[in-house]
């Protein structure tokens, strides 16, 4: 029987198919989840392609309005770690069922668990396939198709769908009857999100850290004076040194718990368990991981030009001081141009498609920067660990930045979300799998971009020639014309690329290679009083200083940096999506240098593929990025040495280093 919520209505937005948004209440949420299990339980074998794909549209819509309840209900918009509790709440109450978001959050599950037969039933699709009754005749049995959910992949109609259709194919066999999978819906709340919650609670809640909140102090490490960056990283790591006894038997209990699913669901580690959730293997991540290690010199160069032009050592808190020249600020007009330009030099039918968007984006960024204080490294909740985190500049280079993230979500939107599982159903978008591909795209934009200022910069004859298009028609001005080739700015960009990518490549990979290490050793059990915190905190600086090496002082107490650290305790496995955008794109950009003429057609099919009909692998394929062994990663990462070798070159340029 279907649980009956008091008629508490906070509203929240639902997005239509036709993109439109209104009202929901927690009611007719429900209402709307009644309907759909009324119409689809036990018919899912008899839908034709069309009749599913509206089934797959209704259900991506829902989980759409489940996902947004879920956020409202942590009192988080775009962040990683939710926000800290309300002063008035008692820290100890906020995770028990007697708080409001804790009770929002069992509605979502149990809502949710309503929806569960629908993934079941498709994976089960192996008797007869779409539209067909069950009963058929000998003949008609022979001619059918052997897998029915593998046809399914393959119809037009479900092209939207394909991404997901394809991820249940591959988990088949590894899901349960739909009794066991609710109860595993229903302990949720008691068990893994209690823990989360708890974890989350103590290390944001106003009476753990009255001055200042995780966020403001990590935003302080990209503060121009040594002096604050280093009373702020020690009172983080202070925070975190006295709650990770605490942190370490929550997350023994978690992993506990994780390899459990995977032994129940037949999987031969928890990292499998994971990974086919996205479409991947361990054995692709663990080659990932292989390649970016071979190349951790390249994070050690950097930081010791960084350390030579700055005049002082590069501490673990000074990765991500500013440094360089500053930029003026440009004015969204001149942005657009410059972008404009910039995709004209790569592609021009892509520069056509992008055109009316520039306007609409630019105005709208432009609009928003009195909200935003230039040179902001970290958005509410954000944390140094979230793979988006480095997403904007300072001066002149940040509103660039700002609108090529826009229009790169604009040219390729988002894969829908039909389905998501518990893990991404709690916490930041940032951190689903899902935005992969975006981030992809707009780190390969940025590439772009460089090409044309590194290019206006050094007087080549390839690129950089004047921009026509101004988005009201006119004439850039003269003054964007020499700005566009001024070394501060391409110089800005390019230290912002290089520290993003660095970040997202070499420092993400770090927490994927200690979780494959925690969940490979299971619970060691220790003598001489080590306990699990301590054994951990020794596993991550063994990986930090291997990452370091001379080029950067590893503090000793950056050891206890695991704690606060969201993939490990919200998103199991989910780490490594950073350093898989930031790949895809170099490899992609490296191929275009070399093969521009194969890989523009390519490129272009991929930006009008819909969204959801192409998996991991057949992205990287078409737009000829593989990789799939660690030969893939290292051609990858000889991209990124090529934008070191380019800074360094810049920097000789300017007379001032």
């Amino acid at each position: 029987m279907p649980v009956v919520f008091p008629a508490a209505e906070p509203p929240f937005e639902r997005f239509s198919g036709s993109g439109k948004k209104r009202a929901l209440t927690w009611n007719e949420l429900e209402e709307q989840v009644q309907q759909f299990a009324q119409r689809y339980r036990g018919q899912v074998v008899q839908l034709s392609p069309p009749e599913l794909a509206v089934a797959l549209q209704e259900l991506s819509e829902l989980t759409q309005a489940l996902a947004l309840a879920a956020h409202l209900a942590e009192g988080c918009e775009s962040s990683s770690l939710p926000t800290a509790i309300p002063a008035e709440a008692e820290p100890e109450m906020a995770w028990t069922k007697a708080d409001p978001s804790w009770r929002d959050l069992e509605r979502v599950i149990s809502l949710q668990s309503q929806l569960l037969f629908f993934p079941l039933e498709l994976q089960s699709l192996t008797a007869v396939p779409l539209g067909e009754p069950a009963a058929e005749t000998p003949q008609e049995r022979e001619d059918r198709p052997s897998d029915p959910l593998a046809a399914a992949c393959a119809e037009p109609e479900l092209r939207p769908f394909r991404q997901f259709l394809c991820r249940l194919l591959q988990q088949r066999g590894h899901q349960q009857p739909e009794p066991l999978e609710c109860l595993l819906h229903q302990q949720y709340p008691t068990g893994r999100l209690a823990w989360r919650q708890l974890w989350q609670v103590t290390l944001n809640s106003p009476a753990a850290l009255p001055e200042h909140t995780l966020v403001q102090l990590q935003s302080l490490q990209t503060h121009a004076s040594a002096e604050i960056r280093w009373v702020a990283y020690q009172r983080l790591v202070q925070h975190l040194e006295a709650h990770a006894d605490l942190g370490g038997f929550i997350l023994s209990t978690l992993i506990r718990d994780h390899l459990w699913e995977a032994q129940w669901r037949g999987y031969d580690s928890a990292a499998e368990l994971y990974l086919a959730r996205q479409g991947l293997t361990q054995t692709f991540l663990e080659n990932l991981l292989e390649g970016i290690r071979d190349r951790l010199d390249l994070f050690q160069r950097y930081y010791r030009l960084k350390s030579r032009n700055m005049g002082r050592s590069i501490r673990i808190c000074d990765l991500h001081a500013p440094w360089g020249d500053p930029v003026p600020p440009l004015t969204s007009a001149e942005a657009t141009s410059l972008i404009w330009a910039a995709l004209q030099d790569f592609c021009p039918e892509c520069a056509a498609q992008a055109k009316p968007w520039l306007l609409e984006v630019g105005s709208a960024i432009e609009a928003d920067k009195p909200n935003r204080a230039a040179g902001a490294a970290f958005r509410p909740g954000e944390t140094e660990f979230s793979p988006r985190s480095r997403e904007t500049g300072s001066g002149g280079s940040e509103l660039l930045l700002k609108t090529l993230a826009t229009l790169s979500r604009r040219l390729r939107p988002e894969d829908p979300q039909v389905w998501l599982d518990l893990e991404e159903m709690q916490g930041s978008s940032a951190l689903l799998p899902r935005a992969w591909g975006v981030q992809a795209h707009t780190v390969f934009l940025q590439q772009i971009l460089l090409d044309h200022l590194v290019a206006s910069a050094v007087g080549s004859p390839r690129m950089g020639r004047p921009a026509l298009y101004d988005p009201e028609g006119q004439t850039a001005p003269q003054r964007w014309r020499e700005r566009s080739g001024s070394l501060q700015l391409a110089q800005a960009l390019l230290i912002h690329h290089l520290e993003a990518q660095l970040q997202a490549v070499f420092y993400q990979s770090l927490i994927s290679r200690l979780e494959l290490l925690l969940y490979r050793s299971g619970i060691p059990e220790w003598e001489n009083g080590v306990t699990y915190s301590s054994w951990v905190s020794e596993e991550w600086l063994k990986l930090c200083q291997e990452l370091c090496g001379d080029a950067v002082e590893l503090l000793p107490e950056h050891q206890f940096y695991w704690v606060g650290m969201p993939e490990l305790f919200l998103h199991p496995f989910s780490a490594y999506q950073a350093s898989l955008a930031s790949l895809v794109a170099l490899a992609c950009h490296r191929r275009y240098h070399r093969f521009s003429a194969q890989l523009l057609p390519h490129y272009l099919r991929w930006l009008a593929s819909p969204p959801g009909s192409l998996t991991l692998e057949e992205t990287t394929q078409l737009l000829q990025a593989d990789l799939s062994d660690p030969g893939g990663v290292l051609q990858a990462l000889e991209e990124l040495e090529h934008w070191i070798e380019t800074l360094e070159k810049l920097l000789e340029e300017n007379p001032d280093h």
